[in-house]
């Protein structure tokens, strides 16, 4: 089977437009000397490596979601293998604002093949936004620009093949709000009428879909649901002869790779200067006077992304909790420290080395630490990532050659989205603070 969607592109400028497929099938394909992602790596020569692992991510959580929905256990279920390419573009890769727009095209191609949907015709563009924030809703659909010149492009194809789409059914999926913030619905009126004329015209039937998030597509393109494994009877039997084992063996088991729950905690000190978010790590510099490090106020630039002058310290506190009660007792969690950038190498370290700053006793379901992270005076984009494992024979300097190895011919923002899912794969729980790095003292006031 081989999932496709058509993706309309047209640039803010109303330039480039064309219109492509996003094509999802089960086969692999060779792998890429650059050890990118087999999934999205014939991607990379279009300028769309950046965008797959955003749909990848995303098509990841929506499975996870569904499995959530398995009556016995996550694994009972299985998705269709799927690997996502193009076809051939009118131009060489694509530039960032098209790639974006591209995602929605890309996620949907590769979620219908998972879940083993065949569709008619299908043609979406929308931005994928993935949830940044602890229990909040599913993958987001963001609007896009030039989408007045995606839907011409629509309209354009039900006429130059309206004897093929005689009696068929199409599906235009889009975000459901404008860049301006008003519905879609209302903001493009006219040229939905126009589509809605066209395709009669054709013959066929057309529906469109306005989306806020991922989950809003499923009435015009699921069920995405994933079917059972054993059946309720069967697995009524295997239960009732495993049920002591299972029980000992699988509470053991459990306890030893528990879940473990990372969060940024407030700096005490923080907490009384009433900081913008007093659980994210704070700027602070050394006092020499006092012998001592002192908290400064938050920094941000006109993005509202955090500011870090070169030469100051990152102090973060950060909690690890038992998913389950008392699993700490028997394998305690290990906390780690990476840090990467745009510029430089990925640097991973034992967060044991930073334990000398005000280190908090462990408790009974898990441990808590305070770090001074000393920030060099190289303007860059950095990511701090928190990772923890319950894995004892984890070696943090194989995970950083294999990190290294990963990163290996990638730039950008790609390198700071492949380590997240690098960390997220090969370790397990984690958090991560981005900032940016600056050498202007007069960027931020204190």
């Amino acid at each position: 089977m081989t999932a496709r969607v058509f993706v309309p592109l047209v640039g803010a400028n109303g330039e480039g437009a064309q219109l492509f497929e996003a094509i999802a099938g089960d086969f692999a394909p060779e792998p890429h000397p650059a050890k990118l992602a087999p999934q999205i790596s014939e991607l990379f020569d279009f300028g769309l490596y950046g965008i797959g692992q955003t749909v990848r991510e995303a098509v990841t959580r929506f499975v996870a979601t569904r499995r959530a929905r398995l009556w016995l256990t996550h694994r009972n279920g299985r998705v269709i293998p799927w690997n996502l390419r193009i076809s051939d573009l009118q131009v060489g890769r694509l530039s960032d604002e098209n790639a974006r727009s591209a995602g929605l095209g890309l996620t949907l191609a590769a979620i219908c093949q998972a879940f083993g949907r065949e569709t008619d015709v299908v043609f979406a563009t929308g931005e994928i936004i993935l949830p940044t924030t602890p229990g909040a809703p599913a993958v987001a659909v963001g609007p896009v620009g030039g989408l007045r010149g995606k839907l011409s492009l629509i309209g354009d194809y039900i006429v130059q093949h309206r004897q093929a789409l005689e009696g068929r059914s199409m599906v235009v999926a889009l975000p459901a709000t404008a860049t301006d913030g008003r519905p879609l619905e209302t903001a493009e009126a006219t040229m939905l009428d126009r589509l809605r004329q066209e395709a009669e015209s054709a013959g066929a039937t057309l529906e469109f879909v306005f989306a806020d998030t991922l989950d809003a597509l499923e009435p015009a393109l699921g069920p995405f649901a994933m079917r059972e494994i054993v059946t309720p009877a069967r697995a009524l039997g295997v239960v009732a002869a495993v049920a002591l084992i299972g029980l000992v063996v699988g509470g053991w088991l459990a306890l030893l790779n528990a879940p473990i729950a990372l969060a940024f905690e407030p700096l005490a000190a923080a907490a009384t200067r009433g900081l913008v978010d007093d659980a994210s790590p704070q700027r602070a510099r050394y006092d020499s006077a006092a012998d001592k490090l002192q908290l400064l106020g938050p920094c941000f630039d006109d993005q509202r992304q955090p500011l870090v002058v070169g030469g100051e310290t990152l102090l973060l506190r950060v909690s690890a909790r038992d998913g389950l009660p008392y699993a700490s007792a028997l394998r305690p969690p290990r906390l780690f420290i990476a840090s990467v950038s745009r510029a430089a190498d990925p640097v991973l370290l034992d967060a044991e080395h930073f334990r000398s700053l005000d280190p908090s006793p462990r408790s009974g379901d898990g441990v808590e630490l305070t770090a001074a992270i000393p920030i060099e005076a190289t303007e860059d984009e950095v990511r701090l990532f928190v990772v923890a494992t319950r894995d004892p024979s984890l070696e943090i300097t194989t995970l950083q050659d294999d990190l290294r190895k990963a990163l290996r011919g990638l730039g950008g923002a790609a390198v700071l989205t492949t380590t997240a899912s690098f960390l997220a794969d090969h370790v397990g729980a984690e958090i991560n603070y981005q900032f940016k790095v600056t050498n202007d003292p007069r960027a931020c006031s204190s």
